[in-house]
């Protein structure tokens, strides 16, 4: 089911408006970084709560789309959904899907909810607010109305967002299934020594990380750093060992 729904929406993508730049977009992963996020109101399926109130109790990932969207939106949210649920995490956060067009109401929200099967997860909250300008300002997220297409222009962005409303990691574009599950140890405190470039399998890289054990082994890049050091060393202990053998020669 998964996959056709997938097929389908890739199309919609295939089909969906081109940037007028040729796919450059103006979002920068490094902006904003541990800066408050913007504290907005937001109207929920059930209530209307402030953000703060959300990350108060416990970390959130906010995901920024629109129902209207043909274009990344929907395969953006279902490689999301997948990847949550193969991994299965045990830590307490939050996925806070925000709706960033002005005519999306509440019922267009949960009926997107509906579309992913996501309306009866407790992770998983969609929300509209009123204040959608200064949320989008907060985390350098600047969509483009195409008048023509009557769509927005935008790269795919999710931000991590810890207890005290920072954002302490921005992730633009669909992401592999390690980058979430960093993403998540990121959230939940754990410490991680380095982020990889999306897409790329560095063959230089000081440590390989496996998202689903957790396990973190040195990689080649480390050996590389160590070996400068470890000839000094050698050749230190050469010269010293040979500057003795010639001091007792003399003597």
């Amino acid at each position: 089911m998964y996959k056709s729904l997938l097929a389908g929406l890739l199309a919609l993508t295939l089909a969906g408006p081109a940037h007028p730049d040729g796919g450059v977009y103006d979002l920068s992963e490094e902006e904003g970084l541990y800066t408050p996020i913007a504290d907005v109101p937001l109207h929920l399926a059930s209530d209307t709560t402030q953000l703060s109130r959300l990350y108060a109790r416990q970390p959130v990932m906010v995901a920024l789309v629109f129902t209207r969207c043909t274009g990344i939106c929907s395969p953006f949210l279902l490689r999301l959904a997948e990847d949550m649920r193969a991994l299965d995490p045990r830590e307490k956060f939050k996925v806070l899907v925000v709706s960033f067009d002005p005519r999306d109401t509440q019922a267009d929200m949960d009926g997107y909810a509906r579309l992913f099967q996501l309306g009866g997860d407790d992770r998983w909250l969609f929300a509209t607010t009123p204040q959608i300008e200064a949320l989008t300002s907060s985390v350098g997220f600047r969509p483009t109305w195409d008048s023509l297409s009557g769509q927005f222009d935008h790269e795919a962005l999710l931000v991590g967002v810890n207890g005290n409303g920072y954002i302490i990691r921005k992730m633009a574009g669909i992401r592999e299934r390690k980058d979430i599950a960093s993403l998540i140890k990121t959230l939940t405190g754990e410490f991680i020594p380095s982020y990889p470039l999306p897409g790329e399998d560095r063959l230089l890289s000081c440590f390989t990380y496996d998202p689903v054990t957790g396990v973190r082994k040195p990689s080649y890049g480390l050996l590389i750093l160590l070996v400068p050091a470890a000839i000094t060393f050698i050749l230190m202990l050469w010269m010293g060992l040979a500057s003795r053998k010639w001091r007792l020669k003399k003597s």
